[in-house]
């Protein structure tokens, strides 16, 4: 069985490669360019753009699963191809969001839920898995971790923050064996953790003291502004995240129940990647 793994050259989709090959299954990684893959020897590399028809055809050739990051636009089209190429098995890589109810869904999750919806309405199977907070969120630390202080909006939130390597085992895991078909999986890491104590975690992990700094939502959506985030999208985010200061996200024990190990801690998170922050 041949599984493609869509958006390679991401923190998952890397993940559900190496979770893929540790299991010992044939794996086709893409990206828009596979010429920039970085994946382990045996892996096949191949370009696929969902803006792109003529790419999916050959990427899609004698596949029967697919991990698929959400990317509304060309949706219809992926659907199409997968169909044609006889793909029995699509996991979906969501978000948290669209499981909220849908008259407070944001411009996020209903932009999640469009690509959702096409895969439910497919005639192949399924899987949505739906994190909420990436642990590698905290990677958008790293200028201010240079100076030796985490500028944050809402430091006491309390998120479910996630190791991208356990999403990579829940994918892996479902890719391998068509299990959980027709669901919607809500992934998270072991325990609510907030911003100020993952800053603190970071700082043992480093070694050296890292001064929590707040920023204003105003601030803080201008970060994100200037970072290429749309801006009517910022608000939404921060929102949520305030949020979870009163009502801490919530843990799951899907990532045990899937894979049959507890969820990475986010100090194992920080300990691999101390390099990432050097």
């Amino acid at each position: 069985m041949t599984i493609l793994v869509t958006g390679a050259t991401g923190h998952v989709g890397r993940a559900v490669v190496d979770a893929l090959v540790a299991a010992g299954q044939d794996v086709r990684a893409s990206s828009r360019d596979a010429a920039k893959l970085d994946v382990p020897d045996g892996v096949a590399k191949v370009n696929a753009d969902l803006e792109d028809p003529s790419t999916l055809e050959p990427a899609l050739d004698g596949v029967e699963s697919v991990f698929l990051y959400t990317q509304r636009q060309g949706i219809d089209g992926f659907v199409k191809a997968a169909e044609g190429a006889g793909v029995r098995h699509v996991v979906l890589l969501s978000s948290g969001a669209t499981l909220e109810p849908q008259s407070a869904q944001s411009r996020i999750a209903r932009l999640h839920r469009v690509v959702e919806e096409a895969l439910i309405a497919a005639p192949f199977a399924e899987t949505l898995l739906n994190p909420g907070s990436f642990a590698t969120n905290t990677l958008g630390w790293r200028r201010d971790v240079a100076e030796g202080v985490v500028r944050t909006p809402y430091p006491d939130s309390r998120v479910g923050a996630i190791h991208e390597r356990d999403i990579g085992d829940v994918a892996a895991k479902i890719l391998a064996d068509g299990s959980h078909a027709g669901q919607a999986l809500q992934l998270s890491g072991p325990e609510p953790i907030s911003f100020r104590e993952q800053a603190a975690v970071l700082a043992d992990v480093l070694g050296r003291p890292l001064r929590v700094e707040e920023l204003t939502p105003e601030q803080a959506a201008e970060r994100m502004t200037a970072l290429g985030w749309p801006p009517e999208v910022p608000p939404e985010v921060l929102r949520a995240i305030e949020r979870t200061t009163r009502e801490p996200s919530v843990v799951t024990g899907v990532v045990r129940e899937v894979t049959g190990h507890a969820p990475r801690t986010f100090r194992q998170w920080a300990e691999e990647h101390r390099a990432d922050f050097s």
